[in-house]
């Protein structure tokens, strides 16, 4: 069973060497590394250069687009997107995720946990999944699944290229909203690496306009999309006035929101 690897990379030629030694180093052989460059001006095509993977470099929109034209180009019968900063948490994990679909075959996907880890890939906290809300319920409030640690059988279904940060949970939506067998396993299957110039830490009123957006589309509940409204308002407010410590103040609010409500409500 084939694996197909896709990696979307754009200066992260400090990182994307861990990323490939991790795919390269699989106990699994039968895998298709694809590696889409958006034009990168450091020393990505170097270090890819290393290794035997398809290494593609030409200008994109933002990542969804560049994991889009992987997808089209994928021939693996499992697929996966590990960002060029990511890794695999060991180099038995696709061999493990191999022996999942192959020994159910009613499961379409597959997710788990991870851990952060720092820029120097010093371990930092765990990324746990709760079993009582892995569940279309529960992915209609909050983009509950692990992108590096989530892999699926290859499909028709590609990524809003309109979305610049919330496009994994749009495409985790569409899977299951077109009803997709999903299984969660409380296993490592990946390392998300946190720093300054990663898409999730640039906590931008861009990204909480796009959290806002697929709440209104996605959530019924009212308090919690009003929530996300607040929030994404109060970010413009701090961006337009230069004046950081409005988001801070969101921020802190948020959280004790999330901790009270037990992650019930809150802007992700």
């Amino acid at each position: 069973m084939r694996v197909t690897v896709i990696t979307p990379s754009k200066n992260q030629g400090n990182y994307i060497g861990d990323c490939l030694r991790s795919v390269h180093g699989q106990t699994h052989r039968d895998i298709e590394h694809i590696v889409l460059d958006g034009l990168s001006t450091d020393a990505t095509a170097e270090v890819a250069a290393q290794f035997p993977c398809t290494f593609l470099s030409s200008k994109d929109t933002g990542a969804a687009q560049a994991i889009n034209r992987g997808l089209e180009m994928a021939t693996g019968d499992i697929v996966c997107w590990l960002n060029a900063d990511d890794v695999f948490w060991s180099n038995t994990t696709l061999e493990r995720i191999v022996g999942l679909f192959t020994e159910l075959p009613h499961v379409d996907i597959v997710t788990g946990n991870g851990y952060y880890i720092d820029e120097k890939g010093n371990f930092l906290q765990p990324i746990f999944g709760r079993p009582d809300r892995v569940s279309l319920r529960w992915l209609k409030c909050f983009d509950i699944l692990l992108q590096p640690a989530t892999f699926w059988r290859r499909n028709q279904f590609r990524l809003d290229e309109s979305l610049r940060y919330c496009f994994d949970w749009k495409l985790w939506l569409d899977f299951s909203l077109s009803g997709l067998n999903l299984l969660y396993l409380p296993e490592y299957f990946a390392l998300y690496r946190v720093h300054s110039s990663s898409l999730t830490q640039q906590d931008s009123a861009r990204r909480r306009g796009e959290v806002f957006s697929m709440s209104r589309q996605y959530d019924r509940r009212r308090v919690q999309v009003l929530w996300c409204w607040i929030v994404w308002r109060i970010y413009k407010l701090s961006e337009s006035l230069h004046y950081p410590g409005l988001k801070r103040a969101a921020l802190a609010i948020n959280q004790t929101l999330s901790s009270i409500t037990d992650g019930r409500y809150g802007s992700i």
